[in-house]
């Protein structure tokens, strides 16, 4: 029977629930199989340790790419882990995720030729956590409901490349996985699901119920969610196999010795929140620079709270025209989605939320 990679993608989450995922692994009765581990940018101390407990899995590979200063981007994660594999099979996890000592017997069950198969996922209540040292007597009681479109997929590792992979235009969370779906069943594959209780997934709150509206310091995008949708919808009746924007999955690998800083610059912008200044340095300067490595910082300006500005504002004659700190993160998040996302760069927001640094390498 087919060896089987199982990948998983990762970005500064707790360790207890990897521990606890590979655990559920020592016990499977059919032990041919690998893990792909991708950390995708965790900060270093959080790399270290998960590494770590990896070396304690002798059928788990460990892969830091990217660098903290890159946007969360699962689908570049997750194509990495494919191109890493050594096996003719793949199997998408989830650090979330525990097995059921057949499951990955029963994934293999599921291999056919022009045939990629989706599996439930019962979702554990949130008083019903695990312990690292894994022992699985999960209880009827204590699941909270069934699942269907979770992530988890196995695809015959010909045609997860044969249709470029996971789509890299999608950042942050959401439609990834349905999107990759839709294009194998495109490409003419047939879709089977599997009905049996072999995944139990670890309580978490649920990250995308955070709020998108608000800066914070870690970048969230307005309404990415739904812009995932609406592009994964598009490409869906569309019958598009291959992504919309063309991508070279084996291309633009970034590590941590990558990561930019204001010291690595050769051309600088620094700029308050200004409408006109910031819009005209994102969207008119930045796209004509070429062979430069680019720091734009914004900082928000005190003057805006001013009684002389709000005096001029009464008056409606304003010098300039302020732009909100979560507005000036919106725009610099929109181009690196949809014109930098191959590049090279460094996204930072400061503890106080009053400065932003963009530094990419053009």
């Amino acid at each position: 029977m087919a060896k089987l990679s199982i990948i998983y993608a990762y970005r500064n989450r707790d360790f207890e629930r990897i521990k606890i995922s590979l655990e559920s692994l020592k016990n499977q009765t059919d032990t041919d199989f690998e893990v792909v581990f991708v950390d995708y940018g965790s900060t270093l101390d959080k790399a270290n340790a998960v590494a770590q407990i990896l070396n304690q899995f002798y059928f788990a590979t460990y892969y830091y790419i990217a660098h903290p200063g890159l946007l969360w981007n699962k689908s570049k994660a997750l194509n990495y882990g494919a191109l890493k594999s050594d096996s003719s099979h793949i199997f998408v996890a989830d650090v979330d995720i525990c097995f059921a000592t057949e499951a990955v017997s029963q994934i293999k069950k599921n291999i056919s030729a022009n045939t990629f198969t989706l599996f439930k996922l019962s979702y554990l209540k949130e008083n019903a956590q695990l312990k690292p040292e894994y022992q699985l007597d999960v209880k009827l009681s204590d699941i909270k409901h069934h699942g269907t479109i979770n992530g988890m997929i196995v695809v015959a590792k010909e045609d997860f490349l044969s249709i470029e992979g996971y789509d890299e235009i999608y950042h942050f969370y959401g439609s990834e996985d349905v999107d990759f779906y839709d294009r194998l069943s495109n490409k003419g594959l047939k879709k089977t699901f599997d009905h049996n209780t072999l995944f139990y997934h670890q309580w978490h709150p649920i990250q995308n119920r955070i709020n998108d509206a608000k800066l914070l310091k870690n970048p969230k995008l307005f309404n990415i969610k739904k812009i995932n949708l609406v592009h994964q919808l598009y490409q869906k009746n569309t019958n598009a196999i291959t992504p919309l924007f063309k991508q070279d999955i084996k291309a633009n690998i970034w590590c941590k010795d990558d990561e930019l800083t204001q010291k690595d610059a050769t051309l600088s912008f620094e700029l308050v929140n200004d409408h006109a200044n910031v819009w005209h340095c994102i969207k008119m300067i930045l796209p004509n620079l070429k062979n430069e490595i680019v720091c734009i910082k914004v900082t928000k300006d005190i003057y805006f709270d001013s009684l002389k500005y709000k005096l001029k504002k009464t008056l409606n004659k304003p010098d300039r025209i302020p732009i909100s700190m979560k507005t000036v993160n919106d725009l610099m998040l929109q181009e690196i989605v949809l014109c930098y996302r191959h590049h090279n760069y460094t996204y930072t927001i400061s503890e106080d939320l009053n400065t932003i640094f963009f530094i990419i390498k053009l």
